[in-house]
């Protein structure tokens, strides 16, 4: 029962990310079209990487939005998010004006802002330990461009496309309003599995965080010169993208999920490093006259595995911050936060034509991103030892666990009762209420226990102490 209740969230989370990627990307794309119709090319580049910036905003407001502990006001909020949301898509596509088509788009993105923030801490909350973080990433990445794929080629008429921008708004918000109700349930943000293989950061987890963020930063910077280079081209109307490069983004998307997920995702740096030098050359190749049909592709099967990547990363790397509502969705903000910078800087330098200066910065660019890659490298590890475990057979397994569970009680002096609490802890993802029920005691007895399991390992939360006995050994 507990197995089911942790499929269907994590499903749940995949859906909802889906959806969150499908109207996030699809108002972008009917901002960019309503705004061609008052402005000119150059503009609508630097009015998009103006409501990206808005967007950065809105997960920076989230952690506020999340130390209001009343579910009640909370659902209000997001009620009242969803519906100014709603009215901003209808006033985009009516493009009365460029102020008004602006205001409405700033924020409208701030409040997607927000509502990734929500996501990506729930994402950090339920696959941060899993194995297939990545595909989880990769596959609500994919269906959220397949969603928009439809939109914008079933949906010819903008007023219809806003229509069903707004119903999955609409839809997105109720999923998240049962997020909150999880939450004050005491089950949704305390199952997480530990899984064999996952990675670990090794030393203090905010220099590597640090790293990462710089390394999204400075890859961030490539992708949104070329992204703006596409939108310019589609703005001037001087070549017809069409739709499906987001097909393209979204077979990259999946594959970029399955291969990062290899090994315990030890080989995710060096296959978006690979990836990334792919991309540097691409730009280099096109600013030096090379064919853009070429380079369009392999920018969209870029840009995929750069999401994925930086998704994937931080969601991972959440868990292991002092506050994860910041980190989970740190990627995103980053690569949104460069959208803004480089939208006015790449559009001056693409207007000039300079193609030896664009072509030099891209290099640059790489060659720092190569440093903090190594960098980051040497911070993040699999652990071996817990991958070697999957090969051994079950019985020698089980015995191992015995053995260092017994280990584990006689160090801590666990109690009889709290031996039968931990023991419940390792195999079942229930709430609280279904643990008490399971061990025939009351909520507030089982709590009492885990009270004292936390004191005598020195841990704060469920999580912890969970995670605490996974890292434990005899000798320590």
């Amino acid at each position: 029962m507990e197995k089911r209740k942790l499929d269907s969230s994590k499903i749940s989370v995949i859906i909802t990310l889906a959806i969150w990627n499908f109207v996030f990307l699809g108002t972008e794309y009917l901002f960019d079209n309503m705004m061609a119709y008052v402005a000119d090319a150059e503009d609508v580049v630097i009015a998009q990487s103006r409501i990206l910036g808005a967007s950065v905003i809105g997960f920076f407001l989230y952690p506020l939005f999340r130390r209001q502990q009343k579910a009640g006001i909370k659902n209000i909020l997001l009620f009242a998010a969803s519906f100014v949301s709603v009215i901003c898509i209808f006033l985009i596509q009516q493009r009365i004006s460029y102020q008004s088509i602006m205001i409405a788009g700033c924020l409208i993105f701030v409040l997607f802002g927000m509502a990734g923030g929500v996501i990506h801490k729930k994402a950090a909350d339920l696959f941060a330990a899993d194995k297939n973080l990545a595909k989880a990433v990769g596959v609500s990445y994919a269906l959220g461009l397949m969603l928009q794929f439809l939109n914008n080629n079933l949906v010819r008429w903008d007023v219809a496309e806003a229509i069903v921008l707004a119903l999955f708004t609409a839809t997105g918000a109720i999923l998240m309003i049962g997020f909150n109700g999880q939450e004050n349930s005491g089950q949704a943000e305390e199952i997480q599995n530990h899984v064999a293989g996952r990675r670990k950061i090794t030393g203090k987890p905010e220099i590597a965080g640090v790293i990462l963020l710089v390394n999204v930063i400075l890859m961030s910077c490539i992708f949104a010169t070329l992204d703006n280079a596409v939108t310019l081209v589609h703005a001037e109307g001087s070549g017809d993208i069409g739709q499906w490069p987001r097909l393209l983004l979204a077979v990259s998307g999946l594959l970029a999920g399955v291969l990062f997920d290899l090994k315990g995702r030890r080989f995710m740096d060096i296959i978006m490093y690979c990836v990334t030098l792919l991309s540097t050359i691409c730009a280099v190749v096109i600013e030096l006259g090379g064919p853009f049909l070429a380079g369009l592709i392999v920018f969209y099967l870029s840009a995929g595995f750069f999401v994925v990547y930086f998704s994937t990363g931080f969601v991972e790397l959440a868990d292991s911050m002092k506050l994860p509502e910041l980190w989970a969705g740190l990627g995103r903000t980053a690569n949104n936060f460069c959208a803004v910078i480089i939208g006015h800087v790449s559009v001056a330098m693409l207007a000039s034509g300079n193609s030896m200066m664009i072509s030099v910065t891209a290099l640059v660019l790489f060659a720092l991103i190569s440093i903090t890659m190594f960098l980051y490298a040497g911070r993040v590890k699999t652990d071996l030892a817990q991958e070697e475990s999957i090969r051994v057979s079950d019985e020698e397994k089980q015995e191992r666990d015995i053995q260092k569970f017994a280990a584990f009680a006689e160090h801590f002096s666990l109690t009889d009762r709290e031996q039968e609490v931990m023991k419940l802890l390792l195999t079942s993802d229930g709430n609280v209420q279904d643990l008490a029920e399971e061990l025939y005691i009351s909520r507030a007895a089982l709590y009492r226990h885990l009270t004292s399991l936390n004191e005598k390992t020195n841990t704060k939360s469920r999580i912890g102490l969970l995670q605490f006995y996974y890292g434990w050994k005899e000798t320590d």
